[in-house]
């Protein structure tokens, strides 16, 4: 038999405005689950409410800048997950029967007393039709509140019970947990009563049926409604980091963090030594970053992976980067945070977005991307210094190229102009240190345009580089003069293997995981170095 859960939100009961038709929104329109937001009003024949006896109700009265930012709010709220919020009727309609939900937000609330809202749990998945109600009368018509409701009766529908509180004695102090906290950084569970918090997000915590009664909000809504989280859009390991073009002293990024595990790493080719500045902002509707799920934290790497600095607001949600920096590749991981209130960052999920200025350069390119002239430089160690190697196919509006090495000072110096015609040149070290090299092309018109940075290790001890033999079929055959350590991890940035070696061949074998991508770490005193292959 279908349980009935009925959500008891009170709230006073404010003066209605006009009715106005919703309009046509879309959070993930390419999503095949939807979650449909009724404003419009809704003509009810289900046999699970008012008894079976068909009923309509009115839309809401709510004007459009009050459903819209309804609407983004709940959004933000559905954003780590593979399913579209709309207000779309013909959105709702085409997706599966079994991975939709009509949430009615409505006035009409004399046929249900006393609450602000109702659904049943798990009928997400029923496959028919059968809606849950948000009394928009009940909340005064309040964008923030009404938002709220709409989420936590969708959550049942999810599969989700309420979240509670417990004294640390497991006595229970409120079946519906009201949050914590005040100000910017308040927080609530959506599966409680939290709307007087601004930070309200999915939890892991008790029912009321026991604080050892753990509801893992997260797993139960992508492993039993046909969905799960929406693809990541940005690498989780430095060595695949998304590059950052720098143009006009200028550059912007936007992203989203979908689960607890993700990191989204970007990377920056800076020419020379500069002022960098940047804020992440979480998605929001509002100042002090009203509406917000996403708790933001930057860390920032230099071009090894090495962390050089976290940064962290404790009393705010944004996250900020004030920092001078030397010529070289650095890369910012945006990640969730737990805020003071939360305690821990499983809900600090959702949208973000990247605005910054780098004062060093007017055009930066990574090795991905290339500059104007499409040049991407590589490097490597050889016998007599370090190597540099360039694609000349589209240098035709260069009149020279200046091969130019970073200074102790992080700016750039010029130690060679190679012939037009050639493609490579051996830099002669003398001391043993990292190198960071780039080119400098002048075109016809004057104008300058820069390749990427590379940097290379050279210690001058050839005793310790690793030769890597790479085939086509598993396994990995390494063999190094010195012992070593050494990691395999997968194209999520899991490591999913480790160990240490002597000199000599060492077969490394990854046969028994999936197949794809890896990457293979390996580090001794003078070497750190990362290989990929395939495990087919």
């Amino acid at each position: 038999m279908k349980n009935l859960f009925l959500t008891v939100i009170y709230a006073a009961l404010f003066a209605a405005g006009t009715a106005n038709a919703a309009p046509t929104l879309n959070s993930y329109p390419t999503a095949a689950a939807t979650i449909y937001i009724d404003f419009d009003g809704h003509d009810v024949n289900s046999s699970m409410w008012n008894y079976g006896t068909p009923f309509s109700c009115l839309p809401a009265t709510m004007t459009d800048a009050q459903i819209a930012e309804a609407f983004n709010r709940i959004a933000e709220d559905f954003r780590p997950f593979n399913i579209n919020v709309t207000t779309d009727l013909s959105k709702f309609l085409a997706a599966p029967l079994s991975q939709r939900i009509r949430v009615v937000v409505t006035p009409t609330s004399a046929w249900y007393a006393g609450v602000a809202g109702i659904a049943y749990i798990t009928s997400f998945s029923w496959g028919d039709d059968t809606p849950a109600f948000v009394f928009s009368d009940r909340l005064g018509n309040n964008a923030k509140r009404v938002a709220e409701a709409v989420s936590h009766e969708t959550g049942h529908t999810l599969g989700l019970y309420h979240q509670s509180a417990y004294t640390t004695t497991c006595t229970l102090t409120s079946s519906y947990h009201t949050g914590i906290g005040t100000g910017e950084t308040s927080w609530g569970p959506i599966m409680g009563n939290a709307a007087s918090r601004n930070a309200t997000q999915w939890n892991y915590g008790p029912t009321p049926y026991g604080c050892s009664q753990v509801q893992d909000n997260l797993s139960t809504i992508t492993s039993s409604n046909g969905f799960g989280y929406r693809p990541d859009d940005y690498a989780d390991l430095y060595t695949s980091a998304s590059p950052v073009l720098i143009s006009n002293n200028v550059f912007s990024k936007a992203g989203v963090i979908s689960t607890s595990a993700d990191k989204d790493y970007f990377r920056f080719d800076l020419s020379q030594k500069g002022a960098l500045s940047m804020n992440v902002i979480p998605f929001n509707v509002g100042t002090g970053n009203n509406g917000a799920n996403l708790n933001v934290k930057i860390i920032l790497q230099d071009a090894k992976g090495t962390e050089i600095k976290t940064y962290d607001i404790a009393d705010s949600m944004h996250a900020r980067i004030d920092t001078t920096l030397s010529a070289g590749t650095y890369y910012v991981i945006i990640d969730g945070s737990g805020n003071v209130n939360a305690g821990n960052d499983y809900g600090s999920l959702g949208a973000y977005t990247i605005d910054g200025t780098y004062s060093g350069t007017t055009t930066t390119t990574s090795t991905t991307t290339s500059s104007t002239n499409n040049a991407v430089v590589t490097g490597i160690k050889v016998k007599n210094g370090n190597k540099l190697n360039w694609n000349t196919n589209n240098l035709k509006g260069a009149t020279a190229i200046s091969v130019m090495v970073a200074t102790e000072d992080g700016d750039f110096k010029e130690i060679a102009r190679p012939a037009l015609n050639t493609n490579s040149y051996v830099h002669q070290v003398l001391a043993p240190a990292a190198y960071t090299y780039m080119l400098k092309f002048i075109e016809k018109d004057g104008a300058v345009q820069f390749s990427n940075t590379v940097t290379i290790e050279n210690k001058n001890v050839a005793a310790g580089t690793f030769k890597v033999i790479k085939q086509a079929q598993q396994p990995v055959i390494v063999n190094a003069a010195e012992a070593y350590e050494y990691q395999v991890v997968d194209n999520y940035g899991r490591i999913i293997l480790t160990g240490s070696a002597a000199a000599g061949t060492k077969t490394i074998d990854v046969r028994n995981h999936p197949a794809g991508i890896y990457n293979l770490r390996l580090m001794n005193e003078t070497e750190n170095r990362t290989e990929k292959f395939m495990n087919k």
